[in-house]
């Protein structure tokens, strides 16, 4: 009898001490808000989670490579309007130099401003971004990698934008031509003046397409943002319904449980004050 008596106690015993494992459990979900808290818990679940965890990282170093990109794509937008409205403003001085009964001041006030312009060409081919790196850079711009095995740029390069330009003339480049044309509007010939007015307005085709080209990226950078957010609420979603607990039920497990260890330990220590001639009868 107090053999059995024995047996029976160390079952009850051993079944508070469940109850109680499950209570800790049950108060460690609810402050993680996870109901998945050691690899053992559920292996397949757990590697699936570990496999979104990685592509997380990915994902957020993707887009902060293209928040960089959309920064660098929006400062080099602001140049090229610059750039635009610039030359629109020197092919109307060029309309207004050819004016063969124009006074040398009038002349010279022209060439002064189409050389303050040639001026504020040669900066904005300088300008350099956050990083202190030109915005337009000499060689192949920089490739941003912004999903896997996927590379963009942001702009193009300074030769494309501000050396290259095709004129009738030929080749010439933004800073030059403007400088070109400070000269001619001051020589007053109408051959010269022709001529560089002829490079200007091919030079604001010349930037139109630039920008259109640029816009292209930009939109570009917009569709691989709007993606990674995408991908970004896809991942969270399942990641969420693999490890996330359903606190409402937890919290009702948990009192269950509460009430269960409370009645045992009650009913526990009745029967550990009852002594050896109780046990026995």
């Amino acid at each position: 009898m107090i053999s059995g008596t024995r047996y029976q106690l160390r079952l009850e015993t051993n079944r508070q001490l469940r109850l109680a494992g499950e209570i800790a459990r049950a108060q460690a979900e609810i402050s993680t808000g996870k109901k998945i808290l050691a690899p053992s818990d559920d292996p397949v679940a757990a590697a699936r989670i570990s496999d979104i965890g990685r592509s997380q990282a990915n994902q957020k170093t993707w887009r902060a490579n293209l928040d960089k990109a959309m920064a660098i794509y929006a400062q080099a937008d602001g140049v090229l309007k610059s750039l635009g409205t610039t030359f629109t403003r020197a092919a109307e001085l060029m309309v207004q130099g050819s004016n063969r009964i124009l006074s040398p001041e009038d002349r010279n006030a022209i060439a002064l401003e189409l050389q303050s312009l040639s001026e504020h060409v040669a900066s904005l081919r300088g300008t350099r971004d956050s990083r202190g790196e030109l915005l337009f850079p000499d060689g192949v711009p920089t490739r941003i990698p912004v999903a896997a095995e996927f590379e963009l740029t942001a702009v193009a390069d300074r030769g494309a934008v501000f050396d290259n330009v095709a004129t009738p003339s030929g080749t010439n480049d933004l800073v030059k031509m403007l400088s070109d044309a400070a000269l001619a509007i001051q020589g007053g010939s109408a051959a010269p003046i022709a001529a560089i007015m002829d490079e200007v307005n091919a030079a604001v085709v010349h930037i139109a397409s630039v920008h259109a080209e640029h816009g292209s990226r930009g939109n570009r950078i917009d569709d691989m943002i709007e993606q990674s957010e995408s991908v970004k609420l896809v991942m969270e979603e399942e990641r969420k319904g693999l490890e996330s607990a359903d606190i409402a039920e937890v919290i009702a497990r948990l009192q269950s449980k509460e009430l269960s260890l409370e009645a045992a330990q009650a009913a526990f220590a009745r029967i550990h004050r009852s002594n050896l001639f109780d046990l026995i009868g």
